[in-house]
């Protein structure tokens, strides 16, 4: 694999997006990957906790500029089969049948935003940022919405998706995206303690309590996923995405008023 690496170590899988040159934002190649390996470990009944993180600074800036821009300007089949793809990755990550735990650093932004809210738990280091930034570039943060909004409930999703601003891990903390904020020196401590909480109990009963949960999701069907492709298929093809993803990729203010 490429774009991410995978270890487990005494049942604990530890899986790292693994393209820092992008501050690890994903791209197809990575969905795939992702993917390919949760389907391998969906039935690894040694497994017990897995952790994400990502590799340099940053652990996800979201979807890769570059792609998303090469998607808008794909067939409509073809950008609505790669959103479908997005969705499945978090709804896969959501369906890891042991806790996931990530560490959070550096920037956390748009796509990103969705591995955060389909963690179990979510540690976060001091000077980390999120932000649902796809109106920003013209997109809408639709694919990810089914999967925030579990996560952070709907009152603080209204706003968070229409500024797109920037906050910090201790708002992130107040409205329920993240759990902890530890110094970023202290981050795969806290990662460490955590995941010896979790291996003190059960494991059949850690697993069943995981099917519980997904029992109780709202927002979540088979028909929000086509919507939520569709939706995010025509507006990444669209001429306000394509002139916010130039805007930001050329460090320039976009000009919304020619599109």
């Amino acid at each position: 694999m490429r774009t991410i690496r995978y270890e487990v170590k005494d049942g604990v899988g530890r899986l790292t997006l693994n393209r820092p040159h992008r501050g690890n934002a994903f791209n197809r190649e990575m969905l795939g990957e992702i993917l390919s390996l949760l389907r391998e470990i969906r039935d690894d009944e040694t497994l017990r906790v897995m952790i994400i993180t990502g590799e340099g600074k940053h652990f996800c800036a979201g979807g890769d500029l570059n792609w998303m821009r090469e998607m808008g300007k794909a067939p409509y089949e073809e950008n609505y089969e790669d959103a479908l793809m997005l969705y499945d990755t978090y709804a896969a990550l959501e369906d890891v049948p042991v806790p996931v735990i990530s560490l959070v650093k550096g920037a956390v932004r748009g796509g990103g935003m969705g591995i955060v809210a389909v963690s179990d738990v979510v540690i976060a280091a001091e000077g980390s940022t999120f932000s649902f930034s796809e109106v920003k570039l013209g997109i809408v943060p639709s694919v990810v919405s089914s999967f925030a909004l579990r996560r952070i409930g709907f009152s603080a999703a209204r706003r968070l998706f229409l500024s797109g601003e920037v906050f910090g891990p201790e708002e992130a903390m107040r409205i329920g995206l993240i759990d902890r904020v530890v110094p970023a020196d202290d981050l795969e401590a806290a990662g460490e303690e955590m995941v010896r909480e979790i291996l003190r109990n059960a494991p059949k009963a850690v697993r069943r309590t995981k099917e519980l949960l997904r029992l109780y999701r709202p927002f979540h069907s088979e028909a929000i996923r086509h919507i939520t492709a569709h939706i995010l298929a025509m507006t990444r093809a669209g001429e306000e995405a394509q002139e916010g993803i130039d805007a930001f990729l050329n460090k320039r203010e976009p000009n919304w008023r020619n599109v």
